[in-house]
């Protein structure tokens, strides 16, 4: 029944049957809950113990069950007399009364927890069930396992404290457990509890008294709710013969069960009471001249009196609820979800102050003489919900958008159990920080999809990965694009916060958590928390209710840093006209457990240059490798003409010396003051120099800053930042082989002497290193039907390119390499092909042939639309030259990166020494050769490395 009803919860199809069984709305509810709850797996383990009469009873027979309790066809035929002790018949718990229970437990799945029902017999003694109870967590898996148990349920959790097993009982939450017993139990031995009376209405065969004498007075679990002899006057609850005349239960049941209630251990520290207030509820019992009086009072749930709920030094919360409806109740679920994370702060009240009514004695109630039969299929679902309200929650009320919990963790979020994880992402920059601890368990997913282009970062533009729950306690990996570093700020973040919402919350992920994004970059923690606060208001403010997350957690290693974000959230919260859609929660405890070290990746920890040029002026900005080496934009205005005489140098002859001093005086005409003295912390790690196509025509690569060249000494390498690159599409499995492929072509249109010496330069210098696979397509052999051919192939790791290239500025995707005849194999060509190489080297430059006859500044704006053009088409690694390069040059560069790609270098590893080499000639031409692409990516890879 219960698997049946949740498989019908998580359907989308109308199921007229369940708004007649559970109520439209509530039907409602519980669907949207079932489906947030299989989303979740594998949480802390919860078992929910219902209360007396909560677990239905029956028998099994070849796998199907037979209802005794609660079945009103069964009540009807007088099936109640089945379930009197002591019995041969083999009645066993069935599951929970769902009614009652289904909602609790879908909220506790809902909120990571795996949460599952231990119905147990009502009907024998408390101490039997708690067993039962201890031997199953001894059988769980889970090193530690919460209890949450309604009325009879405390009393079976704390007769579980007495056997093995109770050591892995984590928190126990009761509600309305009557740890002192219950008047109302009197009423039910002596058949005048209202509910009895009901039952009794139903069955055909036996009166309330005869229900109370065959059935419920045998019952040593309802024996044992008894209250105890010293909250009664004149009367002991366990003495057979201080009953008056009627229905009791035998001396020899009164006194077991006496001595189980004095054998139940007492509730730890573990332990917390919810109890009901508020209701008319019996509160007291004396015997008056061999009659039962009943006292009458509001402190109480209805059922079980305050005072004999509570326990000297048990925690006590208080909440106006009904006994059957305490397990629903918003509040009170809101309370154990907290309790069991751990937080001493919920919303129920610790004190509870009775209005100052006069209680009221009256006698036990007498039974009627006659009885009109009521016949269940007669009733409506209000008429069902009231006939049994002392133990069936009443329908829920539409729900209130209760307040979202934003929790506060420190710690690796990669080890946080939510439906989602989200982190940030920047255009052009390589994940960083938690991605790479994400990543780490993902196995370099991440990083492989960023590198291949494949996910968007532009601001706040949202993206989703699924992932398995074996890899990570998330469902999902949420990227929430931050756009391009010299343009974030708050605006951005925001913007980025209130889409990941909107996107989590369309999918119907209620639980999710965050990073504070930018603040590894330099943005101050409370500045993050702020933004992404408000950005999460807005997107609340637009949201039906049952739209609004369960909870956001926001993760972060640094207390000092968690603390400063709660506190500007606070003051975030308390000006926005949104602020009661959120509740903060309270700072973890300082000094606690340490959070696990997380695996990581070896990656190249990167700096970035951010260059846009627009209307004469540089806009830069310097992301470090630590905030402290990050500088935020800065400007200046470009002196054009200055700037193109410079570049005319370069035509005069290249040497390292003035390569250097070329390098110094472009740094000093392009970049900020600012830009430029920030550049020296960045000194121990590669740069990439992120530009728009205006910024692609300087030559970076030269680039001095007080006598420290970046290229020459760590590293440098370029990303392009503009809009419809296409995905870089090369073969992931090419690059699990151990010989390297190379396909040289050369001198396609036949007119280019210089082409043909390097490409025999390149063949006799590739044939002396061992694992490489040469292919070459020479002159006429190299048409453009052949050449896409070879593209289209994935055969090849790497292309290297000798020859002429075109170039169309009105049509970048246009430009290309020229085919054999003068056809062009353009960008445009590439991106239609499903796999490309990985690398392409190409010499491709027309000036390139003929030294001096174009110029240099023209040259290098050609150029650069070159490797747009292979980018577009979807190569992921694009290598070029400047300006015409010597013969000695090309060979010492072209030996030196194809002889490191071959050990397994990374590109940016492989560029370092190919440069290196160079250099050390006393060459200029070191700094001729540029590299688009990622720096760590390898040609050649390790099974399981990215």
């Amino acid at each position: 029944m219960e698997a049946e009803l949740e498989r019908r919860l998580r359907s989308r199809r109308p199921d007229p049957e369940l708004d007649q069984l559970l109520g439209v709305e509530a039907h409602a509810q519980l669907r949207a809950l079932a489906l947030r709850a299989a989303r979740l797996r594998g949480g802390e383990r919860v078992l929910i113990l219902p209360g007396i009469m909560g677990s239905t009873l029956g028998t099994r027979r070849g796998g199907r069950d037979k209802v005794l309790w609660f079945n009103p066809v069964e009540v009807a035929l007088g099936g109640l007399a089945r379930l009197a002790l002591p019995s041969t018949r083999r009645i066993k718990p069935l599951g929970a009364w769902l009614l009652t229970y289904l909602r609790p437990k879908l909220e506790l799945r809902a909120a990571g927890f795996d949460a599952d029902f231990h119905p147990y017999d009502w009907r024998r003694s408390v101490a039997d069930a708690g067993r039962e109870l201890a031997a199953r967590i001894a059988a769980e898996r889970h090193a530690q396992v919460h209890l949450v148990a309604h009325s009879m349920g405390g009393l079976v959790a704390r007769a579980a404290l007495a056997h093995a097993g109770a050591d892995r009982i984590g928190q126990v939450v009761q509600l309305g457990t009557p740890n002192g017993g219950a008047y109302a139990t009197v009423q039910a031995l002596r058949g005048s509890y209202p509910l009895l009376r009901r039952l009794a209405l139903l069955d055909l065969r036996h009166g309330a008294r005869d229900l109370a004498r065959k059935v419920f007075t045998t019952l040593p679990g309802l024996v044992e709710l008894l209250p105890v002899a010293a909250a009664c006057q004149d009367f002991d609850p366990f003495q057979a013969g201080d009953w008056p005349r009627g229905p009791h239960p035998a001396a020899a049941l009164l006194k077991a069960a006496r001595q189980a209630r004095a054998s139940l251990p007492a509730a730890d520290g573990r332990f917390t009471l919810i109890a009901g207030v508020g209701r008319d509820t019996p509160t007291g019992l004396r015997r008056r001249a061999g009659r039962l009086e009943f006292r009458r009072g509001v402190d109480g749930d209805g059922t079980v009196p305050l005072a004999l709920a509570m326990l000297a030094g048990l925690r006590t919360l208080f909440v106006e609820e009904d006994h059957g409806a305490l397990p629903g109740n918003d509040r009170v679920i809101r309370a154990v979800l907290g309790l069991l994370e751990g937080s001493q702060s919920t919303q129920l009240a610790t004190h509870w102050t009775p209005p100052r009514r006069r209680s009221r004695w009256a006698p036990e109630a007498l039974l009627p003489t006659t009885t009109t039969p009521v016949f269940w299929d007669d009733l409506g679902e209000a008429e069902r919900r009231d006939f049994l309200h002392e133990f069936v929650a009443p329908p829920p009320a539409a729900l209130p958008a209760l307040p979202v919990r934003v929790e506060f963790a420190v710690g690796d979020i990669a080890a946080t159990p939510t439906g989602a994880i989200v982190l940030g992402l920047f255009e052009n920059v390589e994940p960083a920080g938690a991605a790479l601890a994400v990543d780490a368990r993902l196995g370099g997913a991440i990083r492989a999809l960023a590198r291949r282009r494949a996910l968007g970062a532009a601001a706040g533009e949202v993206s989703m990965l699924p992932v398995g729950r074996d890899r990570l306690p998330a469902g999902h990996v949420v990227f929430a694009g931050l756009g391009d570093f010299t343009r974030y700020g708050s605006a951005v973040q925001q913007l980025a916060a209130a889409n990941v919402a909107r996107m989590l919350a369309l999918g119907g992920i209620d639980d999710y958590a965050l990073v504070l994004w930018g603040t590894a970059s330099g943005v101050p923690a409370a500045e993050a928390a702020t933004a992404q606060l408000n950005g999460l208001l807005e997107a609340f403010a637009e949201f039906d209710p049952a739209l609004l997350p369960h909870r956001v957690v926001l993760v972060s290693r640094s207390q000092r840093r968690l603390a400063a974000a709660r506190e500007a959230m606070r003051q975030a919260q308390a000006a926005s006209a949104h602020g009661a859609l959120v509740e903060l929660g309270p700072l973890p405890a300082a000094g606690g457990r340490r959070a696990h070290k997380a695996p990581t990746l070896a990656a190249t920890p990167l700096s970035y240059l951010f260059v846009h040029e627009e209307g004469g002026e540089l806009r830069a900005a310097l992301l470090g490798v630590t905030a402290k080496a990050t500088a935020l934009t800065a400007s200046r205005r470009l002196d054009t003409r200055a700037l193109e005489q410079h570049l005319a140098t370069l035509e005069e002859g290249v040497s390292a010396r003035t390569v250097a001093a070329f390098g110094e005086r472009l740094g000093e005409l392009l970049l900020p003051k600012s830009t430029r003295e920030a550049l020296a912390a960045v000194r121990g790690a590669p740069l990439v120099v992120v530009h728009d196509a205006a910024c692609s025509r300087w030559p970076w690569e030269t680039l001095h800053v007080d006598g420290w060249s970046p290229a020459a000494e760590r590293g440098l390498s370029r990303r392009y930042a503009a809009e419809g690159l296409s995905v870089a599409k090369w073969r992931e499995e090419r690059r699990l082989e151990r010989t390297l492929r190379v396909l040289l072509v050369v001198n396609p249109t036949g007119d280019l002497a210089g082409a043909d010496e390097e490409g025999a330069r390149v063949r006799k210098l590739l044939g002396q290193i061992t694992d490489i696979e040469l292919t070459e397509l020479a002159h006429g052999q190299a048409t453009r039907a052949r050449l896409l051919e070879a593209f289209r192939s994935g055969r090849y790791d790497a292309i290297h390119y000798a020859g002429h290239a075109y170039f169309d500025s009105q049509a970048p995707a246009s430009s290309g390499i020229l085919c054999a005849g003068g056809r062009v194999l353009s960008g445009a060509d590439l991106a239609a092909l499903e796999s490309v190489p990985a690398l392409v080297c190409c010499n491709a430059c027309e000036s390139a042939r003929v030294r001096g006859r174009t110029p240099v500044s023209r040259s290098l704006a050609r150029h650069a639309g070159f490797a747009e053009a292979f980018l577009r088409g979807g190569v992921a690694n694009f290598i070029g030259t400047w300006w015409p390069v010597s013969d000695d040059a090309a060979f010492l560069f072209a030996g030196g990166l194809y002889e490191s790609l071959v050990a397994g270098a990374t590109l940016g590893e492989a560029m370092r020494q190919a440069r290196s080499a160079v250099r050390a000639s006393r060459s200029g031409d070191w700094a001729n050769y540029l590299h688009y692409g990622s720096h760590d990516f390898v040609l050649k890879r390790e099974p399981g490395s990215v």
